[in-house]
């Protein structure tokens, strides 16, 4: 053995230095066989790599309050509704950060100032609060712990699960809710640390986690990038030497024993429904990249597109149905029509400079803001005809710089923010339905029914003192609730300054805590 490998293993056993946990192999790329269902198929592994390799851990956290009512679910609000309530078949909650609290509160009655918050909880600034990805239960964390809430009924709202995690920072719902990921920077003095853990909902129960002797280059939040739909199956990573990796969930092992093999990464990003992987990368010149569409676990290559672009202006945008999937190009879109055979691609020129793109949820429709400020168009277009982009009109002369759909598809607001102007538009009908000047607001909220909309102005965490002594007029410490056509339905004034806002509604419950799970614990 040279010298200097002996010098080196010397150093590890004394701790004078740190090693990254890696594995390494050696595979040839592997051509699809003939004769495939799908054209251009290949498989892509990585040759020589360094990746993340989870560890199991054995930590299991009891629930501390289970509420009288069972399933764990906002949709059974068994409390009789009436006209004030928009007639959404539920009571929708909204969700605020005031000041230090942590705040729900139901639309039973928006149209009389002084609405009553059902849940309260201090929260610490620098974490974050949310809900689920399936609306299934509420997410706070504070210091040291991540917890979930929820019950059947507002009045017995209340903790279902604890999960430990020191000096947690960030945490992560998986899309189909089965597992939670919680993170805190890697600190490389505490060898024996986790600074990553993998926790299964339903059970509490600590599956897998990263100790700070397995940094593998420090990848950055979010670090698990989990695949569309509600299986759970897989994630992916992507580390700061542009290395992909993929893992499944069924042993948290890496998928294929070795990261893709791709150099230049730029971005990576899943369909919302299946497990395709689009991924950027750079392909030589600092206006040449390549779009790439995986399908996992079989890593075979759907479709591939050379693309003039700006590598920092180069955005991927999927269709919330996972249909369509649009690339930002030097001089416009290219799209990827994903369920047609053969992804067969569409360019659209825009020759401005482009402000905003979105996407109508679970449509076929999208809209763009380009242009010069302070004059700015937006333009909405069609992808239902095979083969080609429709453009169906353009708004000129406008005033904007952000775009929100209404979950239902058919409605968008064009807000300007930065002069306080909303503007709600119907596309099917292709006008103006209102328009509304000196609005307050650097956030605009959609409930899930598409019946209404909140507006506020947020202030970042960071930047929030628990000093604060808010003007009690002051409109920049309230939020605004508006219906689908404009009109202005709720005026609430905060104590503090906002620094969170979620409308969430009475969606199909779709998440997996019920009665049997907590007869378990």
């Amino acid at each position: 053995m040279a010298d200097a490998e002996v010098e080196r293993r010397m150093k590890v056993m004394r701790g004078d230095t740190w090693t990254i946990s890696t594995r390494r192999r050696t595979y040839r790329r592997i051509e699809s066989k003939a004769g495939s269902s799908r054209s251009h198929k290949e498989s892509y592994i990585q040759k020589e790599r360094s990746y993340l390799q989870f560890i199991k851990i054995e930590t299991k956290n009891p629930p501390t309050s289970i509420p009288c009512s069972s399933s764990l679910t906002r949709r059974f609000f068994d409390r009789p509704l009436d006209s004030k309530c928009f007639n959404v078949g539920a009571l929708d909650q909204l969700f605020i950060r005031d000041g230090t609290l942590d705040k729900l509160l139901w639309n039973d009655n928006w149209s009389v100032d002084g609405t009553v918050s059902f849940f309260r909880y201090p929260s610490y600034k620098k974490l974050p609060s949310r809900w689920s990805p399936l609306g299934s239960f509420f997410v706070t964390s504070n210091y040291g712990v991540v917890s979930i809430w929820g019950s059947r009924y507002y009045t017995d709202f209340g903790r279902l699960m604890r999960f430990s995690h020191y000096q947690v920072e960030e945490f992560d719902i998986s899309p189909g809710e089965k597992y939670l990921v919680t993170y805190n920077r890697p600190d490389l003095t505490d060898p024996n640390g986790l600074w990553l853990k993998i926790f299964d909902v339903s059970t509490g129960t600590g599956i897998v986690g990263l100790n700070n002797g397995d940094v593998a280059d420090s990848p950055q939040w979010p670090v698990i990038r989990w695949a569309g739909g509600k299986d759970d199956t897989y994630f992916a990573t992507l580390s700061k030497n542009n290395t992909v990796s993929v893992y499944e969930t069924k042993n948290f092992n890496l998928l294929g024993k070795a990261p893709l093999n791709l150099d230049d990464v730029i971005d990576i990003s899943w369909s919302p429904t299946e497990a395709v992987l689009a991924i950027l990368l750079k392909a030589g010149g600092e206006q040449h990249v390549k779009t790439l569409l995986l399908q996992i676990p079989d890593k075979l290559k759907l479709a591939e597109k050379d693309l003039t672009a700006i590598v920092g202006d180069c955005k991927m945008h999927w269709q919330s149905n996972g249909e369509y999937f649009a690339v930002n190009t030097y001089g416009g879109f290219e799209f990827f029509r994903i369920k047609e055979e053969g992804i067969p691609t569409d360019f659209l020129k825009v020759d401005k400079r482009i402000l905003a793109f979105a996407w109508e949820p679970s449509g076929h429709r999208f809209a763009v803001i380009y242009g010069d400020e302070p004059t700015l168009s937006v333009s909405f277009y069609s992808m239902k005809t095979p083969g080609k982009v429709t453009e169906l009109t353009t708004l000129s002369n406008k005033q904007a710089d952000s775009l929100f759909w209404s979950p239902k598809g058919n409605l968008v607001v064009v807000a300007a923010l930065k002069e306080g102007k909303l503007e709600f538009f119907d596309v099917d009908r292709l006008a103006q339905i209102s328009s509304v000047a000196n609005v307050k607001a650097n956030q605009v909220v959609w409930n899930p029914s598409g019946e209404y909309v909140a507006t506020v102005s947020t202030l970042p965490q960071e930047e929030f003192d628990s000093d604060w002594c808010s003007d009690p007029n002051d409109p920049l410490d309230r939020f605004t609730i508006w219906s689908s056509g404009g009109d202005c339905l709720f005026v609430h004034q905060c104590q503090n300054r906002i620094m969170q806002v979620t409308l969430i509604g009475a969606l199909n419950y779709g998440g997996i805590i019920d009665d049997d799970m907590l007869k378990t614990q």
